[in-house]
């Protein structure tokens, strides 16, 4: 049985056992209040009451543990957790994509984790993964992941300022001169260059950033320099990233190349002005 089905079927078994569990609290605040203002005469009923709700509390809790066989690792590895995951998010307005085992809801990262059972979001290892649950989670999530564009590009400037001058002696990023194609493998290299520093910012997710860059054409970094993604004859190898968007399209990124700085347009005078 699906997941989404199991958990609507425990969830039934365990308001059931909530039911005798108050009951049984019930009758135990009964016997504690009877103490207190010495109604003796009504202990012997209620101590004869509680183990019988006990008893009850006990049963409905193992039928509930009974009942949930859902195995979170097979279902995992046979795909159907993911499709399960796939429908909700549909519901939800989200395209989730599986290609090439990587699971990208734009510009989110995803990697199923069968043995917790979890998902990780990014960095975030996320343990609620009832797929409707799950599906809001990613909405929010989505919704919340807005790194602006220009600091996307800021920091890939930062790194091919000391990479270009290798592909094109003498360039130097404070001239005023467009710079060379740099590989972003390259550039990937020199953002992640501690360990720890890689294995939170990895290739697919520096892919999913360029993606975003990449529909953000207009933006420039501080000195006016506009940039320009290429896919070279390379495309087929394995120097190049590659992400899918929402609708399961490939993005192949080999370079990037910066322009000349450009001064920031200003109106003439009198322009764009009314008396």
């Amino acid at each position: 049985m699906a997941i989404d089905g199991q958990l609507a079927e425990l969830e039934r078994a365990l308001t059931d056992a909530e039911r005798h569990a108050k009951a049984a609290l019930g009758t135990v605040r009964k016997l504690r209040r009877s103490s207190e203002l010495g109604t003796l005469s009504e202990l012997p009923k209620l101590f004869d009451q509680a183990p019988r709700q006990i008893e009850q509390l006990q049963a409905a809790l193992a039928g509930a543990r009974a009942g949930y066989t859902y195995d979170a690792e097979a279902e995992f590895t046979s795909g159907a957790y993911l499709a399960e995951l796939q429908a909700a998010a549909e519901a939800a307005g989200l395209k989730l994509i599986a290609r090439d085992d990587r699971l990208t809801v734009v510009p989110l990262l995803l990697k199923l984790e069968p043995k917790v059972p979890a998902v990780r979001i990014g960095r975030k290892s996320e343990r609620r993964i009832r797929p409707t649950v799950l599906a809001g989670l990613l909405k929010k999530a989505q919704a919340a992941n807005g790194i602006r564009p220009a600091v996307i590009l800021g920091r890939i400037f930062q790194s091919y300022g000391s990479l270009a001058p290798a592909v094109q002696p003498g360039w130097r990023p404070n001239r005023g001169e467009p710079g060379p194609v740099v590989p972003l493998l390259e550039i990937h290299a020199a953002l992640t260059m501690l360990p720890e520093a890689e294995a939170a910012y990895p290739r697919d997710a520096f892919a999913c950033d360029l993606l975003r860059l990449n529909r953000a054409p207009d933006t420039r970094t501080r000195d006016g320099r506009g940039f320009a993604l290429s896919a070279s004859t390379a495309t087929k190898g394995r120097n190049v990233l590659r992400v899918y968007d929402e609708n399961g399209n490939e993005h192949v990124y080999a370079g990037i190349r910066f322009g000349a700085p450009e001064p920031e347009l200003r109106p003439e005078p009198g322009e764009g002005s009314q008396s």
